[in-house]
């Protein structure tokens, strides 16, 4: 979700979103006629929309096993962590799918680590490295895509392997080799990596997770990388924007009523937890995709 541009969509203003681009307009090279009052320039604009949606899961249990329960400091309240989990693990797989369907949109998009597709040498073993990196940042350049962030970095997510190989990478100005060259970075090398900022290199801040999709390619398992520029990807939530630190979603925990009800007058139900989000998610308009997606086979899996 971080790596999205959240947008609310208001209450009671239907079920769709819709985001439009401008055209581009070419420079003008032609001085205007002395006089005369010449045409007005067309333009023209490229949106797309997107349906929002409903998503919820519950979780009963029964009076027995909240009486018995050894859990602290309660059975619900640790099931409602186990579903918030859910949850978050839900959306962050809607963005990772959408992400993955801009292949199909923007050729550009896709990287593919190997032999022959690129202009390093480090590529022949297929692992992801410094360069690689780089390319892709600069690639975004090159469409005019503007950085994730407002101090101008872009956002990298990357899964644990492959963040081993760009450090294990022992080429000349691998990313290893830059870091060990400064007293204030080095230390990088040796400290624990941060799941929120695990390497930060070519203007882009990475994350790394378990969550980064592998798959076949040519009979050789590899890893998605992803880097991503400003509105990649837009994240719709029915009712408050969640930038402004208002939550739109409901967590419940609810201990079912002590005299039972007509569902169930035994109370053999003793309490539920759920959630209940309105959400999609959507590409950015138009051809030009601002996100790039980096797939390289890390050691640990060969």
């Amino acid at each position: 979700m971080a790596m999205t541009k959240m947008k609310p969509l208001p209450m009671h203003s239907g079920n769709q979103i819709q985001f439009y681009t401008y055209a581009l307009l070419a420079a003008n090279t032609n001085q205007a006629t002395e006089g005369t009052v010449g045409s007005p320039i067309p333009e023209s604009t490229t949106k797309i929309v997107a349906t929002i949606g409903q998503y919820a899961d519950f979780i009963n249990s029964s009076d027995l096993a909240m009486d018995v329960a050894i859990d602290d400091p309660s059975l619900l309240q640790n099931l409602s962590n186990e579903l918030n989990y859910r949850l978050a693990l839900s959306l962050n797989t809607l963005v990772r799918i959408t992400a993955d369907s801009a292949t199909g949109v923007d050729g550009s998009v896709n990287i593919d680590v190997t032999s022959g597709t690129a202009n390093f040498d480090e590529t022949a073993t297929g692992f992801l490295t410094a360069p690689l990196i780089r390319t892709a940042t600069q690639s975004l350049k090159g469409v005019n895509a503007r950085p994730l962030t407002k101090d101008g970095y872009w956002g990298g997510i990357i899964h644990p392997f492959v963040v081993d190989d760009v450090l294990n990478d022992s080429e000349y100005n691998g990313l290893t080799d830059i870091l060990k060259r400064n007293e204030s970075t080095v230390k990088k090398l040796f400290a624990p990596l941060s799941d929120e900022e695990v390497i930060e290199f070519a203007g882009t801040r990475f994350k790394q997770t378990t969550t980064c999709t592998s798959g076949t390619v040519d009979t050789v398992t590899k890893f998605n990388t992803y880097i991503f520029g400003d509105d990649a990807i837009f994240s719709v939530f029915l009712g408050k924007n969640p930038e402004t630190g208002s939550k739109n979603y409901r967590l419940l925990i609810q201990e079912a009523p002590a005299t039972g009800s007509v569902s169930d007058p035994a109370r053999q139900i003793g309490g539920w937890v759920s959630y209940n989000v309105k959400y999609t998610n959507t590409l950015r308009p138009g051809s030009v995709m601002t996100l790039r997606r980096l797939q390289s086979q890390s050691g640990q899996s060969a």
